[in-house]
């Protein structure tokens, strides 16, 4: 038993170091695309539909707040995540299938 917890420990925090960030300047969106046509939505029913479209686990804090208004036809969706963290200064960490949505840290409180 605690041989198994010793190999999980060790499991998880190689994983841990896998992070990076989604909206690199290098980035080749390749992500389903879609159609998009919202007003003054909140951005985390924005990033809830993109994790439905792109089968992604999305974890956004309270903290991060907002409205947007898009109209985007045929845009692959991780481009839509990153076009939305742009507007709001923030960053999309990946880790796996799993995005954590988060204020860039030298961006001012609203």
């Amino acid at each position: 038993m605690r041989a198994q917890v010793i190999g999980l420990l060790v499991a998880t925090t190689a994983t841990a170091h896998a992070e990076r960030e989604l909206c690199e300047p290098t980035t080749r969106f390749r992500g389903a695309v879609v159609d998009l046509d919202v007003k003054a939505a909140d951005i985390h029913d924005v990033y809830r539909l993109l994790g439905d479209v792109g089968r992604v686990n999305i974890v956004l804090p309270d903290d991060v707040t907002g409205k947007v208004t898009l109209r985007l036809k045929r845009v692959p969706w991780d481009q839509v995540a990153c076009t939305v963290a742009a507007v709001h200064r923030l960053a999309i960490a990946v880790n796996g299938n799993v995005l954590l949505v988060t204020r860039r840290a030298n961006a001012k409180s609203k």
